[in-house]
């Protein structure tokens, strides 16, 4: 699960093509997992419930931020971002925005990959069907 503002390029993208692959690198452990799927919306409500966990400063910073937008300069988005603090103070609860939510990603593959010096490197691959998960190992 992730979540953006839906008029950003990313959210475009998905709209047209809901195909996903999502990389998580951890470079000094010379490893990788790579999660491959269908990438589909969230219902509003579980999108809020999620907005709702968020510290202040990040929801406020959804409302602000034209997610891919080109800005002017940093001063336009702080004074966005100041208006709304305003507009919503300590104490009052900021509603999620209508433009902005999650999505779920429905697994079909995972890769996992451990590098090596030699460059043979390991490579297992969870691929997901009907009947379960089957493992393959994979060239490097």
């Amino acid at each position: 699960m992730f979540f953006t503002n839906y008029t950003s390029r990313k959210a475009a993208e998905l709209a047209a093509n809901p195909q996903v692959c999502l990389l998580f690198p951890w470079h000094a452990l010379r490893r990788q997992v790579i999660v491959s799927g269908t990438a589909e919306r969230l219902a509003g409500e579980e999108s809020a419930a999620y907005f709702r966990t968020r510290p202040r400063a990040s929801q406020l910073g959804a409302w602000a931020s034209r997610q891919s937008a080109v800005l002017t300069s940093r001063a336009e988005l702080d004074e966005r971002f100041e208006a709304l603090a305003a507009r919503w103070p300590v104490g009052v609860a900021v509603p999620a925005p209508d433009f902005w939510g999650g999505y779920l990603v429905t697994v079909a593959s995972i890769e996992f990959w451990q590098g090596r010096a030699s460059r043979l490197h390991d490579r297992l691959r969870f691929t997901r069907d009907t009947t379960g998960w089957t493992v393959d190992r994979l060239a490097p």
